[in-house]
């Protein structure tokens, strides 16, 4: 084990950069996954803000307007002097700058559009948020019912359609789901989690490795009598000792600071995701030491690599959220598998082999093209070593 911890000493030169690193994550994190009240008093709709122009005056517009009004923050918009142009361009300016959730413009002779299933309105929304749609749906959920009611009666009964469209659900809570919003919060901290383990290893134990080609280190490294394999096995148990202690005082923070409400959460199968993920990454640095020549390739490398792997695999955005290129983009990479596999676990609370088994691919191949690079270049210097 002489090689073990000879790079124990070795990345103890580098304690303060890890220490800097863990601490500066530690705190990002905590402010961005700031834990909320996990629980939950009561269900209540959640009142949107809209813009309307009623171009039409129908007793349908009006029933459509107080409908809304019962639901949402309504503002009637005043047209008058105002051009289509400017009007669009008034509604476009509110809803980008949040001051509205959604503009409408009813057209004229709305209850014809409806029956003939013309465009009766027109919607404007921010198509990144869900509130947008979520207006979408109400609108053409009332508008079916009407014209459903109007083909059986021959006529608008809106008292029958507002009563139609009055829903009242009833919530049990059960024991099982009181938890629920830790274990989301965990899910979205073991996800954070993969980014901090990625950047810190990259550019804390990355830089470590990146020592042993010392011209004098890396000569005495090579000539060795122990074995390639030998020296590359003991050198990644010295950096998953390392990463181990690492996460360990991350994920016993994040314990602490839930200690009284970790009931139902599947603790120690994210910290088997997030150690299989640990693994990988340190595979990966093995791997691009084995051929980086510059500490400056490295730093880069360590800097750019971590931060958009986690904005294309869904720590940062959801993935639901993403283009269906930027995914596809991301399957190509073991951040996608970590976040899948956590997002799995956090639903069915049993580990997702599926996704293991991809990280586990991974880890493979970055072990094997490490190893061989490493071998080449072991080999290599016995060769110089012997001419000199």
């Amino acid at each position: 084990m002489i090689v073990y911890k000879n790079f124990l000493r070795l990345i103890c030169t580098k304690v303060i950069s890890t220490i800097i690193y863990v601490v500066i994550f530690l705190f990002i994190s905590f402010m961005t996954l700031k834990s909320q009240n996990s629980q939950v008093s009561e269900f209540a709709e959640t009142p949107l803000t809209v813009n309307i122009i009623d171009r039409d005056g129908s007793e349908l517009s009006k029933h459509l307007i107080s409908y809304l009004k019962s639901k949402h923050d309504v503002i009637i918009m005043d047209e008058k002097g105002k051009t289509d142009e400017e009007i669009l361009r008034e509604l476009k300016k509110d809803i980008s700058l949040q001051r509205i959730h959604a503009g409408i413009i009813i057209n004229k002779n709305m209850e014809e559009n409806v029956m003939s299933g013309k465009k009766a309105l027109i919607t404007f929304k921010d198509d990144r948020k869900k509130s947008g749609f979520y207006m979408d749906l109400q609108l053409n959920t009332y508008l079916t019912f009407a014209a459903s009611v109007k083909n059986a009666q021959g006529n608008f009964d809106f008292q029958r359609i507002e009563k139609a469209l009055q829903v009242n659900t009833k919530v049990n809570k059960i024991s099982f789901q009181k938890n629920t919003s830790v274990n989301i919060w965990f899910k979205i901290f073991f996800n954070f989690l993969g980014w901090i383990v990625f950047s810190v290893v990259l550019n804390s134990v990355g830089w470590a490795m990146f020592e042993l080609n010392n011209e004098r280190l890396k000569m005495r490294n090579n000539v060795s009598p122990v074995s390639t394999f030998r020296f590359v096995c003991e050198n990644f148990l010295a950096q998953l000792t390392i990463v181990i202690f690492i996460l360990s005082i991350l994920i016993g923070f994040a314990i602490i600071t839930n200690i009284t409400r970790l009931e139902n959460i599947p603790l120690l199968l994210y910290t088997f995701n997030a150690l299989m993920y640990t693994a990988v990454i340190l595979s990966l640095t093995f791997m691009l030491n084995s051929f980086l020549k510059k500490g400056s390739v490295m730093g880069i490398v360590g800097t750019v690599l971590p931060l958009s792997m986690a904005f294309i695999s869904g720590i940062f955005v959801e993935q639901e959220l993403l283009p269906d290129f930027i995914v596809n983009i991301s399957r190509l990479f073991p951040t996608y598998y970590y976040v899948m596999a956590n997002e799995f676990t956090q639903v069915n609370l049993s580990i997702d082999w599926k996704n293991i088994g991809m990280l586990f691919l991974f880890l493979f191949l970055y072990f094997t093209v490490g190893t061989y690079f490493s071998k080449l270049g072991r080999s290599q210097s016995k060769i110089e070593f012997a001419q000199q």
